[in-house]
């Protein structure tokens, strides 16, 4: 289901933070649709994301961190998929809930932020980025991506 929520509860009475993701596309070498990963130092490779301040809206606050964590700029196509997932922060419980969105890469050149901690910034054919990915609830946003972005077919979808 394109749009939906998964993974993790929606109701909660713990405190929500809420942070906005994105599957930064572009069409590759050959017309290969790629998509950016990053990968924190320490880390997997996983979707850019990162919190919205106070006042910001989804859109502003994905595009902010598309550019502080890759470089990179676009321009937001559609909504994807919710996460709601629980985190731990400085001692206290928290949801984290992450809207993420399909993102249509315009300019810039991948470069890590030192500042967010991120080691690598790469651009990977679709395939490739879901070999990489190991994070079931990054996995799944990749999959609800997949029929919205051309030439890419869905991973259930493939047969050996």
């Amino acid at each position: 289901m394109v749009g939906g929520t998964a993974i993790g509860t929606a109701e909660t009475e713990l405190p929500v933070r809420y942070a906005v993701g994105g599957i930064l596309y572009r069409h590759g070498a050959g017309g290969v649709t790629e998509i950016v990963l990053i990968k924190k130092r320490h880390g997997f490779w996983t979707l850019p994301k990162g919190h919205i301040k106070a006042g910001e809206l989804a859109n502003a606050a994905l595009l902010r961190e598309l550019r502080e964590e890759t470089g990179l700029s676009g321009v937001v196509e559609s909504f994807i998929y919710t996460l709601n997932y629980p985190i731990t922060r400085r001692g206290r419980d928290y949801t984290k809930v992450v809207h993420y969105y399909l993102v249509g890469a315009v300019s810039g050149t991948p470069r890590p932020c030192k500042r967010e901690r991120i080691q690598s910034v790469r651009w990977f054919p679709f395939p490739e980025a879901l070999r990489r990915v190991v994070n079931p609830r990054v996995y799944a946003v990749l999959e609800q991506a997949a029929p919205l972005l051309p030439g890419v077919v869905a991973p259930q979808d493939v047969s050996d």
